[in-house]
């Protein structure tokens, strides 16, 4: 290792700890800016970027160097680079000033998130959902361990579109019930037509009745 200004120096057990603590998709590099053609001095996880120590400065290094806009910056963060073979990387930079408040050094941190993307696109698939209301009609599915409950549940959805009791309501109500409570499968559970015979207050034949009527009325019926 050439000789370092002191305060880089510092700097050079933190590159082997933050790779550590972050990972091997993380390369962290430490640079002496004095040297901007050698500018890398210290490196964890070169395999990121394929740099070595003895690399050079990047062209954005050069322009941080240069630039006025960054002059009393003391950090860069999270912004994207890309490698040659087109891996994004989520970088940070470090300037490192003397005495003086001269920058001597950047610390940086390239992180590749390959990785990162792919469990996104993982992640964002697997939570994917269609809309049941618009394929069914319905806003959830119900999952009971009863077939009283599922029953009940249809009945009071039912009621709450009506408003008022159904034993109150009009034929055409009635019917409409029914009609609704047929498109659910209602009927196909059993003890279906008793309980809502007792409901409509109606004999369970006045039910099948009304059940056949609306079956026969179709799309003409409406709650």
């Amino acid at each position: 290792m050439k000789r370092l200004h002191p305060i880089l120096k510092a700097f050079v057990p933190m590159v082997k700890a933050l790779a550590e603590t972050l990972g091997p998709d993380c390369e962290v590099v430490l640079h002496d800016v004095s040297d901007p053609e050698h500018s890398v001095v210290a490196i964890e996880n070169g395999h990121v970027t394929g740099r070595t120590v003895g690399s050079p400065l990047t062209d954005f290094g050069l322009y941080l160097l240069r630039s006025p806009r960054f002059k009393n910056v003391d950090y860069v963060t999270n912004y994207m680079t890309r490698t040659n073979d087109g891996r994004k990387l989520r970088s940070t930079t470090v300037f490192i000033r003397n005495e003086a408040g001269e920058v001597i050094g950047f610390l940086c941190i390239n992180y590749d998130t390959t990785k990162a993307f792919a469990v996104k696109e993982f992640v964002e698939q697997y939570l994917k959902f269609q809309n049941l209301e618009e394929i069914a009609g319905t806003k959830e599915e119900r999952f009971v361990s009863k077939v009283e409950e599922l029953l009940l549940e249809a009945m009071q959805e039912i009621k709450s579109l009506t408003g008022k009791p159904l034993r109150f309501a009009s034929k055409e109500e009635k019917l409409a019930v029914i009609k609704k409570l047929d498109e659910k499968g209602f009927f196909l559970l059993k003890g279906a037509v008793e309980m809502l015979a007792k409901e409509l207050g109606n004999s369970k034949f006045t039910v099948y009745a009304y059940l056949r009527e609306a079956r026969k009325k179709g799309d003409s019926i409406m709650i």
